[in-house]
């Protein structure tokens, strides 16, 4: 599984404008060959700063949403909205779940009384 994370910065003046491109591509996304989900996310302490943060079932699969004309369109709504242009991208290539944390958890007993 891949999982990208991509935090944007906006102007207020233009946060409504990137919120409805963003939230119109939502469903087109999740649509597309491999994309597990597509979620929009608002900073609760900074509401100029959101996330994207996307699931795909392969590498081929993100890649070819990058050639897309929607991932074209999201770019480009980013490019103008947000200048200078706030964005930090990220990509995780693995992903485990709750054993990986309790696996490398060390567990003290109580002390007992």
């Amino acid at each position: 599984m891949i999982v990208t994370t991509t935090r944007i910065t906006v102007s207020s003046a233009n946060r409504s404008e990137l919120f409805q491109t963003v939230l119109m591509l939502l469903t087109p996304v999740m649509n597309e060959k491999g994309c597990l989900s597509s979620r929009f996310y608002v900073d609760s302490a900074d509401s100029n700063s959101v996330m994207l943060v996307e699931e795909w079932e392969t590498e081929e699969d993100w890649d070819n949403h990058l050639r897309t004309r929607d991932c074209a369109v999201f770019m480009g709504a980013v490019s103008v909205l947000c200048r200078p242009a706030s964005v930090d991208f990220k990509l995780l290539s693995y992903v485990a779940g709750i054993e990986a944390i309790t696996a490398g958890r060390t567990f003290y007993p109580m002390d007992s009384q």
